[in-house]
């Protein structure tokens, strides 16, 4: 289930600030397999940035064993209010706005259009205020329709053609998830799973490490009341991981701009305003440079109570330089174990 939220993910975001493993050639064949209609439905509701947040936290709430088909039809039987509450406001960061919302959707009139005033203060921005009270002035009958429109369409036409091999290659990882988890601390084993995040204990009190597929490389944090949902890629065999591992550092290292934020970096930790502040550019760019940087493990992110900041992983640029030094050999001159 959480494989074909991040394949969604994936469309939705592909190409517009991050370049996902599955590649141009997948993502412009699943557009073209959903169409004009429901790619806008896509973008109206993705416009909030806290659909794929919100449709986790759905998810979490529901039996996770019903399958795809299922979980479309929980979103169904949800009531249409109920909905737009959970697509607008899972979210920790959104929580303050839950109440305002409560009043969009009960009050008509001059009463509603105030509390749609008092809904998009209480919004943060960096959620996507505009797309947010977009959504919230629309009938929630129709969303929910669209929404259900639009799910059933990406697995019938794009995802279950995929679901098998998606299926065996997260069954595979959670084996070896498992293990890592029985041999760690639950700090270090989030962090190894994530490749950098460090959660702040005193802030989360349940974490779900979830593999998927279609999520490479990137781990989406999924971040609503009570529960951390880190979506976490699948591993590939060894050969294979290293020379994913050495083109993402190539890839990363290839922008000029995300140098810059390595030697920032080196030189102290950073929040990623103070990262934005330094590159004279916006929070939201700022944040795309260091999704790659973690995508490539060369930054470790470690939350401070409503706060994230941006560390060096040393470490992660020693191994990439050696195994930089390995690439060209072929992996039968290798010695084994390597």
């Amino acid at each position: 289930m959480y494989d074909f939220l991040a394949a969604l993910f994936a469309v939705s975001r592909h190409g517009r600030g991050l370049q996902f493993d599955v590649g141009d050639g997948w993502v412009q064949a699943a557009r073209r397999a959903l169409g004009r209609t429901l790619l806008q439905h896509l973008a109206d509701f993705a416009a909030g940035r806290a659909l794929f947040v919100s449709l986790v936290s759905l998810l979490e709430r529901q039996a996770r064993d019903r399958g795809v088909v299922g979980f479309i039809r929980q979103v169904e039987d949800l009531p249409a209010d109920e909905l737009v509450l959970v697509l607008l406001t899972s979210t920790r960061a959104a929580r303050p706005a839950r109440e305002a919302l409560r009043a969009v959707l009960a009050e008509r009139g001059r009463a509603r259009a105030a509390a749609l005033r008092r809904f998009a203060q209480v919004f943060p921005e960096e959620l996507g205020r505009v797309g947010a009270v977009r959504l919230a002035r629309r009938d929630p009958q129709v969303l929910r329709e669209q929404l259900v429109q639009l799910l059933t369409a990406f697995y019938e036409r794009v995802y279950a053609a995929h679901e098998a091999e998606a299926r065996r290659r997260v069954e595979r990882d959670v084996v070896t998830q498992r293990r890592l988890a029985e041999r760690l601390p639950p700090e270090a084993f989030v962090e190894e799973a994530t490749g950098g995040l460090v959660p702040d204990p005193t802030v989360v009190a349940e974490v779900v490490v979830a593999p998927s597929w279609f999520v490479r490389p990137y781990t989406l944090v999924a971040d609503h009341v009570g529960v951390r949902t880190y979506v976490v890629p699948t591993k590939e065999e060894a050969h294979r991981r290293e020379e994913e591992a050495v083109l993402r550092v190539a890839r990363a290292l290839s922008d000029e701009t995300r140098l810059r934020i390595l030697r920032m970096l080196a030189a102290r930790e950073m929040y990623a305003q103070q990262v934005a502040q330094a590159l004279g550019t916006s929070h939201v760019t700022a944040l795309h440079h260091l999704a790659a940087l973690r995508a490539a493990r060369l930054v470790r992110v470690v939350e401070r109570g409503p706060l994230r900041y941006y560390v060096l992983r040393r470490e992660a640029l020693e191994a990439a330089a050696a195994a930089l030094a390995r690439f060209p050999e072929p992996s039968s001159a290798r010695p084994e174990g390597v």
